[in-house]
């Protein structure tokens, strides 16, 4: 046995070479290697199809068959192994992943997908499921003992919590589709953004896989938990919301309440060359550190870039936390070696995945291959070539290696061979468990009861601590009116959550032009106080977005793009708003810069200029003096305001306003009744078909109040329309058509709704038809361009003139998808002095503004959607 494992080591040293950076010592003699055995992964690199094992972070859910999982008797390269699961699966292919080990050393807990079952469709086949071995008893078995509840979703990823409770990431959605059933809905997990597959949320459960509870409520993945010895638990959040796509970690406690984004906004660039990688599953290190396994979603190799990140002084990797200095870049190389996660070779070799003992020795248990290229068809360690650039990466061999940082020495535990990958490898030893983390002691029972949380901003006005605005002149009546102020209230957003095609098929053309947006509906709006200060009661456990409001009801800010979830109960207080353009931490409960709206300093009469009647405590802002001599503030879909800050005896209180949905003479949006009496459950939906198309087709007309005749037409389809009342084919007026017949760009779209939103061609009448008018093309100089040949000859007609290229001319979009402000083509004609004033109302201006702000979809709701 000794004789073999020296050849081996032989080998292994002739293809690193005499120059290789990584020495390589014969098997190890220490506590670790001798007394715990060790669990890994081996799994085959190529499928029964000969397509190549890759790892696709957006679909967790995949099915790799052939993995098998491994115990091993110890660190030494020939100690004994076997298959655990040989008995249950003989013979079959199953897939496992995410092994984790118990803070006794005693449990292997893993992610295990049974074998595909012949002739059964897709959605019936078992789904991935939380199994443990026990070391004590020598026994494998699925955590949860029911089948029927075990299959209710996809469970992976788990990490045992102080408690002894399992928390994992699982499509299962189960609080998400109990709140599904309150909105009046029906009952399903939600499909991720890219509408791919389902999302992936944290779920917490027993050790005996009893009391399943849902604690993170993102629309896309929230992956790969694990438990920070604070007890905190550190995860990996897909923020998959309009443009944003992006994998960040984020932190939350046990029971799901101060979720906050703590690393990786600003740092994706970050890769070798500042190629873009991403931040999954954190690797706990000693003392609290972490570490981070960077990799690519394009990439087609399987290393990854190993990076030690200073979590504790830094959100990003340039950007310290308040008061903290960043000497060097928050990611650091983990492992003394150059290991990244290019395609070029690396003398190094490549890592696949990384293993911390928790023993404070500074060694790593590493899925690790040697760096070979081929040269004329033989492998040869790329160290024993000039360049080895120059010639092709032979296919990794990925074994199993005990690093030890301290010696910088690597040693044999297990070596790899052709097309099998040996990974996630985890030694069965004891560590500290981490520090207990109760239910949130603050959270209010009453609104827990009610399901629903505290929304606190000091100031909208607030920018990373940076001011945007003067405070002081904005919160003070005698300086500024509300009329003066920019932003008058805060809009809450929610997204649909999209059902799997066997539930409801959603066509693409439901969503109309900007398919990114998906579904939305208006959770509520709230003023915004003059200090630029919100607080307000929001349904928790529902992912919410906000947007700034003028008084038009306008977005005057980028809706946020990462989803904001409260835990019931729960008060999340912020400072302020972000910018992409600030990248100092946003969100991160500890480490934000001070607030620019500290609250006086001490209980005084009133706030400088404003209301004696409403008196602040020291710290408070206006909001929150609101809130507690008034009551908490509610959501509600109106524009409403009410100015109770300035002081009668210095100045007449501005004009109050009210701009109501119930106003609407046409179909009000779905939902309105609910806001009569707020609760949690409360949305309100707007669906073009129903209630946009209806504002155009709306009777205008004005009559003659003594001899009724008819004065004006104000119908906006009797002039924006493609015939007259003679039914002859006229031009639709301003080149705009608004009927609803259907669109020739996609007739499942009323011909209005594209006409609004996309670029068309200009149109004329020529024998009784509407054509694209077209005209000469001319160059950038204005010169008129001809048909020309291949060799740049004019081509004549019959006549022997040359032969213009015509064109149609453009009328661009009068709206923009996701920007009523971005749309004053068309709300200008509205305004004062426009053309068109006084044609629509205010409430009906600002039902298409929330509209679109809100994406401009065709439908918001996935049951609403009509097609043949």
């Amino acid at each position: 046995m000794i004789k073999h494992t020296l050849l081996l080591l032989a080998g292994i040293l002739s293809l690193l070479g005499c120059d290789a950076d990584i020495s390589v010592q014969d098997e190890p003699n220490d506590p670790v290697a001798q007394e715990y055995p060790l669990a890994y992964v081996a799994r085959p690199l190529l499928d029964e199809q000969g397509e190549p094992y890759q790892i696709t972070l957006t679909t967790p859910e995949q099915f790799n068959p052939g993995a098998r999982l491994m115990l091993k008797q110890n660190a030494f390269a020939q100690s004994a192994e076997r298959e655990l699961l040989t008995e249950r699966f003989a013979g079959m292919l199953y897939d496992v992943k995410d092994l984790v080990v118990s803070p006794d050393g005693d449990t292997l807990l893993f992610a295990l997908r049974p074998p595909e079952l012949a002739d059964v469709p897709e959605e019936l086949q078992p789904k991935w499921s939380i199994w443990r071995y026990s070391r004590s008893t020598d026994t494998v078995e699925p955590v949860i003992s029911d089948p029927l509840r075990a299959e209710q979703g996809h469970d992976i990823s788990p990490a045992f919590l102080a408690d002894g409770r399992i928390v994992f990431s699982s499509s299962r959605q189960q609080k998400a589709r109990q709140i599904l059933l309150d909105e009046f809905k029906p009952q399903y997990s939600g499909l991720h953004e890219d509408l791919q597959g389902p999302a992936f949320n944290l779920h917490v459960m027993n050790a005996d896989g009893t009391e399943i509870e849902q604690i993170s409520f993102n629309l896309s993945h929230d992956l790969y938990p694990v438990v920070r010895p604070d007890g905190h638990i550190l995860y990996s959040r897909w923020d998959n919301q309009s443009d944003r796509n992006m994998f960040n970690w984020y932190q939350m406690r046990p029971d799901g309440s101060a979720n906050q984004l703590v690393y990786g906004w600003h740092s994706h660039q970050t890769g070798p060359a500042n190629s873009q990688v991403e931040f999954t599953k954190p690797l706990l290190l000693a003392n609290d550190s972490v570490a981070a396994l960077l990799q690519s979603r394009q990439q087609q190799a399987l290393n990854v870039m190993p990076v030690q990140i200073a979590l504790s002084l830094a959100s990003d990797n340039e950007q310290p936390l308040y008061q903290e200095v960043l000497n060097l870049p928050a990611q650091t190389p983990l492992l003394p070696w150059n290991f990244d996660n290019s395609s070029r070779p690396e003398p190094a070799g490549l890592v696949q995945n990384v293993f911390a003992l928790q023993d404070g020795s500074e060694r790593f248990l590493v899925s690790w291959a040697p760096c070979q290229v081929v040269v004329d068809e033989q492998l040869t360690s790329c160290t024993l070539v000039a360049d080895p650039t120059e010639y092709p990466l032979a296919e990794p061999r990925f074994g199993l290696w005990l690093f030890d940082l301290a010696k910088q020495t690597q040693i044999p535990v297990k070596l790899g061979t052709e097309q099998q990958l040996l990974s996630e490898a985890v030694v069965l030893q004891d560590y500290p468990r981490p520090a207990f983390l109760p239910a949130n002691p603050e959270a209010d029972p009453a609104l827990a009861g009610a399901g629903e949380a505290i929304l606190d901003i000091r100031s909208v006005y607030d920018i990373g601590g940076e001011p945007v605005r003067p405070i002081s002149q904005l919160a003070d009546p005698m300086q500024t009116s509300a009329s003066q102020r920019p932003v008058r209230y805060l809009s809450l957003i929610r997204g649909v959550p999209i059902p799997p095609e066997e539930l409801r098929e959603v066509p693409n053309f439901a969503f109309g032009v900007n398919r990114r947006q998906l579904m939305r509906e208006l959770v509520g709006i709230t003023p915004v106080q003059p200090d630029g200060s919100v607080r307000v009661k929001v349904p928790a456990n529902v992912p919410l977005a906000l947007s700034l409001l003028n008084a038009d009801g306008q977005a005057v800010s980028a809706q946020h793009q990462q989803w904001i979830t409260l835990a019931a109960g729960e008060t999340l207080s912020c400072n302020g708003c972000h910018t992409p353009s600030n990248t100092r931490p946003h969100g991160r409960l500890s480490g934000e810069w001070p607030t620019i709206n500290p609250g006086p300093a001490s209980a005084m009469g009133s706030f400088t200029n404003a209301n004696p009647l409403l008196p602040p405590n020291a710290g408070e802002t206006m909001a929150q003096t609101m809130a507690r001599l008034l009551g908490e503030q509610t959501l509600t879909a109106d524009l409403e305001f009410e100015d109770i800050w300035t002081d009668p005896a210095l100045r007449q209180p501005d004009p109050a306003e009210l701009n109501q949905f119930a106003a609407l003479a046409t179909t009000n949006p779905v939902g309105l009744d609910c806001y009569t009496s707020w609760q949690a459950a409360c949305r309100l939906r707007i669906d073009y078909p129903t209630h946009i198309q209806p504002l155009w087709q709306l009777d205008r007309r004005q009559f003659d109040p003594v001899t009724n005749e008819l004065v004006r037409d104000n119908t906006c389809v009797s002039c924006h329309s493609r015939t007259d009342a003679a039914a002859a084919t006229i031009v639709p007026a301003a080149q705009l058509e608004l009927t609803e017949q259907a669109s020739d760009l996609q007739p499942e779209h009323m011909t209005s709704y594209r006409e609004l939103l996309t670029n068309d061609n200009e149109q004329e009448v020529i024998g009784g038809v509407l054509v694209d008018r077209l005209v000469q093309q001319v160059d950038g100089a204005g010169n008129p361009v001809f048909l020309r040949d291949g060799d740049g000859n004019l081509i004549l007609d019959e006549n022997g003139n040359p032969i213009p290229v015509m064109v149609a001319v453009p009328v661009p979009a009068s709206m923009r998808a996701g920007s009523a402000l971005g749309s004053q083509r068309f709300f200008d004609l509205f305004r004062q002095g426009g053309s068109h004033q006084g044609y629509l109302s205010a409430t009906e201006l600002r039902l298409i503004s929330q509209w679109l702000d809100m994406g401009a979809q065709y439908y918001n709701s996935p049951f609403s959607v009509e097609f043949d």
